[in-house]
C-alpha cells in the first residue's frame, strides 16, 4: 500500500518534534508551583474510583481556585472552572505524583497540537498551490509547523507540568481550528451540536479560549470576501455567522454563567477613580505589554519564569515609551480593521490575515479584558503564536505560489529553515534551564535586573538545597543563598525610598493599583524580610515590627502577606488591628485565609458562634476542597460539641487530605451514631489509605 507523501512529511515532524523534547521527560518536579500537583494543593489525589464520586458528591466541580503572587502584581483573579475540576480528579488519579507522567502528558497533548497544524497548513496550502512542486510545498509546511513546535517561547508551556490543562484547552482549540477549516460538513445540525459541545470543554477549562469564535468567525468572513469575488457583504457575513453559531452560543453560555458569578470581579479599585484606572489600564498599560511581547516574539533572548518584572514601562503618564507603544499597538488595530474594510484587495487580505488572528488571541493576555495578577509569561504566548503561524502561513504560501523561479522558491523555504533552526537551538538550550529547580532559578537570576525577584530566587535556591543538604558545605552554601537574599533586599528597600522621592507622585495610578509603585514594593520586601526571620529564627516579634510599617494603610492584601501579619497579629493578641484589616480585606478579596481569619476572630473577640461558624460555612461553600477550610470545621465543630459535624468535617477533611486520624475519628463517631452507611464510608476509605501505603 502506498503512504501518501503529506503522512510521511507529518509523521516525521511528529518524531523530530517527540525526540526534541525526549531528555525532559525524566526532569524532576519544579519548586515553581508544580507543588500544587504533588503537594495536592488545590486538588486531591484520589486513590479509587469510589474517591472520585466522593469528591464530586461532597465537594462538587464549582471549586474556586484563587491565582495571586505578591511579586507580580496586587491583582488576585477568582476562577472557577467545572470542567477543569472533573477532568483534573481524573487526570490526578490515573497519573498520581509521577512528574514523568505529567511531561508526557504534555509532550503528547503538545504534539497532537503540532500534527493538527501540519494538517491545517497542508489544506492552506493546497488552496494556493496548485502547480508548484508538491514536496516543497511540504517542506514548507513542516517547516513551519517546526517554527511553532520548537519555538522557545513554548518551552515553559510544556515542560511546565502545572500547565497541562491549559495546553489540552488548546489542543481542543486546534482541533476546533482543523475541524473548521479542513472539513465541509453536509449535516448542518450535527455540525452545530458536534461544534457547540466540543467548544464547551476548552471553554469550562480554562477562561483564554473565548477567543476562538471570533478568530474563526473574521477567518470565515476574510476567506470569503477574498476568495469568492463576487460575494456580497452580506453573503460572506451570513455564511460567517452561521459557521461559528455554534462556537458564539457556547461564548454566551459562559459570560452568563461568569455573570451570574458572585466573584465575576476582579476590583482593583474601590474608589471613583476606577474608570480613569481601566482607561489607563487600556491605553496606557496594555500596549506596553503588547510591545513587550512583540520584543519577545522576534528576540525571544531573555526568557525567565519571571517575564512579568522584564516588562518596560514609562514612569510617567506621558512618557516616550508609554505614547511610542501605545502608537504603535493603536496604529496596528487600525490598519488591520481598515483592511477587513479592504479585504478583497490582496495587500489588505494578507495583512489582515497575517496579524488579526494573532492579536485576537492574544487579547486575554494585554490586561484589556480585564486585570491580571501575572503581567506577563511566556506560556500566554503558546497559542497567540500558533495562531502567528497560521496567519502568516497564507502569506507565505501565496509567495510561494507566486514565484515564477525555482531557486526563489528554495530561497524562500530555505529562509524559514534557519529560522527554524536558530528558534528550535534557543529552545534547546531553554530546556536546560528547565532541567532542575537550581537550573530553573539559577537563570531567572541571571536574567533579571530587579533586586526583589533575585532576592527571591536567591531565597529559593537557598531553601532547595538546605531541604536536600546532606553535608556541611550544602548547608552553608544554602545559608549562603539566604543571607545574599537578606543583603540584596535591605539595600533594595534603600534604593525605593530615593526613589520614593523621585517619582512616586508622578506615577500612573495604574502602576500603583497593580502594586508596583515604590512604596508597596517596600512592603513586599519587608514581607520577605520578616518571612525570612520567622523561618530561619522563629521571631515573631522582629518579623512584626519589619512588616508592620507597612500594613497600617491596608496598602497589601495579598493573601500570602495576610496570612503572615495576620498569624503574628493573633499572636501578640492585636485583635482589634486583625478587625480592621480582615473588614477591609473582605471588600476586596475572598479567600480562604481572610474568612478563616473572621472565623477565628469572631470566636475569640467576641464569643459569636453562629457569625464564626458563617464564615467557616462561606468559605467552605467558594473554596470546598480547602484543606484548612475542612480543618477548621472539624475543629469548629469539635468546639461545640455538635458530633454530627463533627463526624461528617472529619470525614471530609480525611477524605481530602488523607488523612488516617481524620478518618478514624469518623468512623468511631458514625459508628457512636449507628449511621452505618457513613461508619462503613469512613472505614472503606481508611483500609484505602493504609493499602495505598
Amino acid at each position: 500500500m502506498k503512504i501518501k507523501p503529506e503522512f510521511s512529511f507529518c509523521f516525521v515532524t511528529a518524531i523530530i518534534i517527540f525526540l526534541f523534547f525526549s531528555h525532559t521527560l525524566n526532569y524532576p518536579w519544579k519548586h515553581f508551583d508544580e507543588h500544587i500537583i504533588y503537594g495536592e494543593i488545590v486538588y486531591p489525589i484520589a486513590v479509587s474510583f469510589s474517591q472520585i464520586a466522593d469528591y464530586i458528591s461532597y465537594f462538587g466541580l464549582n471549586n474556586h481556585f484563587e491565582a495571586s503572587n505578591p511579586f507580580y502584581s496586587e491583582i488576585s483573579n477568582l476562577r472557577s472552572d467545572p470542567i477543569n475540576t472533573l477532568i483534573t480528579l481524573f487526570v490526578y488519579f490515573f497519573l498520581k505524583k509521577d512528574a514523568f507522567y505529567y511531561h508526557l502528558l504534555s509532550l503528547l497533548l503538545h504534539i497532537f497540537s503540532s500534527i493538527l497544524l501540519f494538517l491545517i497548513l497542508n489544506k492552506i496550502s493546497s488552496d494556493y498551490i496548485k502547480n508548484s512542486s508538491k514536496y516543497l510545498r511540504l517542506i514548507l509546511v513542516s517547516v513551519l509547523t517546526l517554527i511553532w513546535s520548537l519555538n522557545p517561547l513554548n518551552i515553559e508551556s510544556v515542560l511546565f507540568t502545572a500547565n497541562w490543562a491549559a495546553v489540552l484547552t488548546y489542543c481542543l482549540c486546534t482541533f476546533l481550528i482543523y475541524y473548521f477549516t479542513c472539513y465541509e460538513s453536509k449535516n448542518y445540525l450535527f455540525y452545530f451540536i458536534f461544534t457547540f459541545l466540543l467548544f464547551l470543554i476548552p471553554l469550562f477549562n480554562s477562561e483564554y479560549s473565548i477567543t476562538l469564535p471570533a478568530i474563526l468567525f473574521f477567518y470565515t468572513y476574510a476567506n470569503h470576501r477574498f476568495k469568492t469575488p463576487s460575494s456580497t457583504f452580506r453573503e460572506s457575513l451570513f455564511l460567517a455567522i452561521k459557521k461559528t453559531a455554534p462556537l458564539f452560543l457556547g461564548f454566551i453560555l459562559f459570560v452568563l454563567h461568569f455573570l451570574f458569578s458572585p466573584t465575576k470581579e476582579n476590583i482593583i479599585s474601590t474608589t471613583s477613580a476606577s474608570l480613569t484606572l481601566n482607561l489607563q489600564r487600556i491605553f496606557w498599560l496594555s500596549p506596553q505589554i503588547f510591545f513587550h511581547y512583540i520584543k519577545l516574539i522576534f528576540f525571544p533572548l531573555h526568557l525567565s519564569v519571571d517575564q512579568t518584572i522584564m516588562v518596560r514601562f514609562s514612569k510617567t503618564l506621558f512618557g516616550y515609551y508609554a505614547a511610542f507603544c501605545s502608537l504603535f499597538m493603536y496604529s496596528l488595530i487600525l490598519i488591520l480593521f481598515l483592511s477587513l474594510v479592504n479585504i478583497k484587495r490582496t495587500l489588505f487580505y494578507f495583512l489582515f490575515t497575517s496579524f488579526s488572528y494573532f492579536l485576537i488571541a492574544l487579547f486575554p493576555f494585554l490586561h484589556i479584558i480585564s486585570p491580571a495578577y501575572c503581567i506577563a509569561s511566556e506560556r500566554y504566548l503558546y497559542f497567540p503564536l500558533l495562531m502567528l503561524i497560521f496567519g502568516l502561513a497564507h502569506l507565505f504560501f501565496y509567495l510561494l505560489s507566486s514565484l515564477n523561479l525555482i531557486f526563489s522558491r528554495r530561497l524562500l523555504v530555505s529562509i524559514l529553515a534557519i529560522i527554524a533552526l536558530t528558534l528550535s537551538t534557543r529552545a534547546y538550550l531553554r530546556t536546560q534551564d528547565w532541567k532542575d529547580s537550581i537550573s530553573l532559578f539559577s537563570s531567572s537570576i541571571k536574567e533579571t535586573k530587579n533586586d526583589l525577584f533575585k532576592a527571591l530566587r536567591f531565597q529559593f535556591l537557598g531553601t532547595i538545597l538546605s531541604e536536600t543538604a546532606k553535608d556541611l558545605t550544602s548547608k552553608n552554601s544554602s545559608l549562603k543563598y539566604i543571607n545574599d537574599s537578606i543583603t540584596i533586599l535591605q539595600n533594595y528597600m534603600n534604593t525605593l525610598e530615593v526613589e520614593k522621592e523621585t517619582y512616586e507622585d508622578t506615577l500612573p495610578n495604574i502602576l500603583v493599583s497593580y502594586g508596583l509603585d515604590p512604596t508597596t514594593l517596600q512592603a513586599k520586601a519587608a514581607y520577605l524580610l520578616s518571612f525570612t526571620r520567622m523561618s530561619l529564627f522563629n521571631d515573631p516579634d522582629g518579623a512584626y515590627n519589619l512588616l508592620e510599617p507597612y500594613m497600617r494603610d491596608y496598602s497589601i492584601l495579598d493573601t500570602q502577606i495576610l496570612d503572615l501579619y495576620l498569624s503574628l497579629l493573633f499572636r501578640k493578641n492585636e485583635l482589634d488591628k486583625a478587625e480592621k484589616i480582615l473588614k477591609h480585606a473582605l471588600k476586596r478579596r475572598l479567600s480562604p485565609t481572610v474568612l478563616i481569619a473572621l472565623s477565628e476572630l469572631y470566636k475569640l473577640k467576641y464569643d459569636d458562634i453562629e457569625k464564626s461558624e458563617y464564615y467557616l460555612k462561606k468559605s467552605f461553600e467558594y473554596f470546598p476542597y480547602d484543606r484548612q477550610t475542612l480543618y477548621y470545621l472539624k475543629m469548629f465543630y469539635m468546639y461545640t460539641k455538635n458530633i454530627k459535624e463533627f463526624a461528617l468535617f472529619s470525614y471530609l477533611h480525611g477524605l481530602r487530605t488523607h488523612s488516617a486520624e481524620s478518618l478514624n475519628d469518623s468512623y468511631i463517631v458514625y459508628n457512636h451514631l449507628e449511621d452505618k452507611r457513613m461508619a462503613n464510608k469512613a472505614l472503606e476509605n481508611l483500609k484505602l489509605l493504609q493499602r495505598e501505603k
